[in-house]
């Protein structure tokens, strides 16, 4: 059995910012937040996704929390993957529950990383002026800052990055997102688990950010969105000739192909 694992923001749904003028006309609201459009997605991906969910395993893949991915009404209604893997690999949901093997996994490796509360408070120390709006903890896994990007510099970047690291933990800039997450809680882990129970063959997936690097590289069909910060880092990546919410169908288009060119193939021989 094959599966498509996948970031869900700026890989597959995306928000107003990211829509140019020629799909504006071609999209779906997918996500509101106090009366706030949120998040969208194209009319070729909605369809291809609700194809792929009932041919394949879909497994939606993100550093949302729980709360934050149900708020998508698309994974509620129209499209209901059996999994989805949140809080950047911290929880497995099955039909909508947590998993409860999974988390007392993750919980017993997390013993041996720098617990989030002193990560938390050492970091505050090593920040230097007003750039951080907020700082928020994620199910009680990991941190991420809501940040003014215009009034931090690449320097003091860099060193918050290398001193995370040091710490065993993972960050990454997402917009006026920084995240810190500890090693432990990663997206390929969880899939790896899935992949493992679940028997699966052959796995395609996509992610724009370097939380999905490992994701992305474990796979055996691995996509970036042309856009994505992880090709910053890592550009030997495949990589999507479209940018921005177009990519996410040609990445769609691609797994469409060659799940017709396997089955074609597989039919012949038998």
């Amino acid at each position: 059995m094959r599966a498509f694992a996948s970031d869900l923001d700026r890989t597959l749904i995306y928000s107003h910012r990211m829509i140019d003028s020629k799909s504006a006309t071609d999209v779906h609201l997918i996500e509101t937040l106090d009366g706030k459009d949120i998040s969208y997605i194209s009319t070729y991906s909605r369809e291809a996704l609700n194809q792929l969910n009932n041919d394949i395993y879909f497994i939606p893949v993100t550093t949302r929390t729980i709360e934050q991915y149900q708020r998508i009404s698309l994974f509620q209604t129209t499209i209901q993957p059996e999994y989805a893997v949140t809080s950047n690999g911290g929880h497995i949901l099955k039909g909508g529950e947590v998993l409860k093997d999974w988390s007392e996994r993750l919980r017993a490796s997390l013993e041996e990383c720098l617990s989030l509360d002193v990560f938390i408070r050492q970091l505050d120390s090593l920040i230097n002026g007003n750039w951080v709006e907020r700082i928020r903890q994620a199910d009680d896994l990991f941190v991420y800052l809501i940040i003014r990007r215009d009034q931090v510099s690449r320097e003091e970047l860099t060193l918050l990055f290398e001193w995370a690291r040091i710490q065993g933990w993972q960050p990454s800039l997402q917009g006026r997102k920084l995240y810190f997450v500890p090693n432990p809680v990663n997206k390929w882990k969880a899939v790896e688990y899935l992949k493992n129970e679940l028997g699966l063959s052959f796995l395609y997936t996509a992610g724009d950010s370097l939380l999905d690097y490992d994701l992305i590289k474990n796979s055996d069909c691995g996509f970036v969105p042309s856009h994505g910060e992880v090709l910053e880092t890592y550009p030997e990546l495949r990589t999507t000739k479209a940018y921005g919410m177009a990519a996410s169908d040609e990445i769609l288009s691609s797994i469409k192909e060659d799940l017709s060119i396997s089955k074609q193939l597989s039919e012949q021989n038998s």
